[in-house]
């Protein structure tokens, strides 16, 4: 067909791997189904704070709330010219970044709480076999090697983040004034947070789903996201002054690539170790 272009090999091979490994989960699950063992709270306790912090610091949602603040500074630097400024005192719009910013991370944390408790109903009512916990990990271990090979052939297509048809409706979001469109943004961007590090999500979700127990996993999903939005409110209390948002802008272009590779090696090891704990 004139205007087709074949997916590159990777891609195909990635694919090829990840339904392999679905199908074979398939094929077990037949089997006489069997208890997961629980991981213990000192192997569960650390992972999830860990994992949780490292999520926080993933590009998507970093960038996003650099941003976000960006265009806060600049509307307020846009009200206040003709004015006098005062080098010695703090940010005249500090107060209004911070009300905005809490509530666009407010955003962020209830999406990807309740994002987490949908996904622990449903490995409830599909518990027979705990395939879904199966599947799970197995589709982070593909998204983490899909990030590794971001990072280790740079100028491979088919990268993983949000499509670049929502880039756009991003940018805007980001702009928001009122505090509805800036909750709405939030959300937008927590959704669009996925395909860039969701693997860690689901990576912790299977490891969740051993636990047997919604009230438990339900509590280490609530520990997880308290520590995933940490590394942003820290940026938040950081970012409250121009030389500030540069200075953290520069340090995240020079530390991107570092992450990226934390990210994707922690997406692996979270689906392994699920998949041992599920067998």
């Amino acid at each position: 067909m004139r205007g087709f272009k074949r997916p590159p090999r990777e891609l195909l091979v990635l694919f090829a791997g990840l339904a392999g490994a679905v199908a074979l989960l398939l094929w077990l699950g037949h089997g006489v189904p069997r208890e997961p063992s629980a991981p213990p709270a000192a192997l569960t306790i650390p992972l999830v704070v860990g994992a949780g912090v490292l999520d926080g610091l993933n590009p998507c949602s970093f960038a996003g709330l650099l941003l976000f603040s960006s265009f806060t500074i600049a509307a307020v630097q846009a009200s206040l010219a003709g004015t006098e400024p005062d080098s010695s005192g703090p940010f005249p719009g500090r107060r209004r970044l911070l009300g905005n910013g809490s509530l666009y991370i407010s955003a962020i944390f209830l999406t990807y709480l309740l994002l987490g408790l949908g996904f622990l109903s449903t490995v409830l009512l599909l518990s027979g076999y705990h395939l879904v916990g199966k599947v799970a990990a197995v589709a982070a271990i593909g998204m983490g090697l899909w990030t590794l090979r971001d990072f280790f052939v740079p100028r491979a297509r088919w990268k993983l983040g949000p499509p670049r048809s929502l880039h756009p409706h991003l940018r805007s979001s980001l702009q928001a004034t009122t505090p509805a469109a800036i909750f709405g943004g939030g959300v937008l961007v927590a959704l669009c947070t996925i395909p860039c590090s969701g693997g860690v999500y689901l990576g912790i979700l299977a490891l969740l789903s051993a636990q047997g127990s919604y009230a438990a996993g339900a509590g280490y999903l609530l520990l997880y996201n308290l520590m995933f939005i940490a590394p942003l409110l820290a940026v938040l209390a950081i970012v409250t002054t121009p030389v500030a948002y540069r200075r953290l802008a520069r340090w995240r272009l020079h530390q991107k690539g570092t992450i990226s590779l934390v990210l994707g090696a922690t997406m692996v090891l979270l689906g392994l170790v699920s998949l041992i704990l599920l067998a």
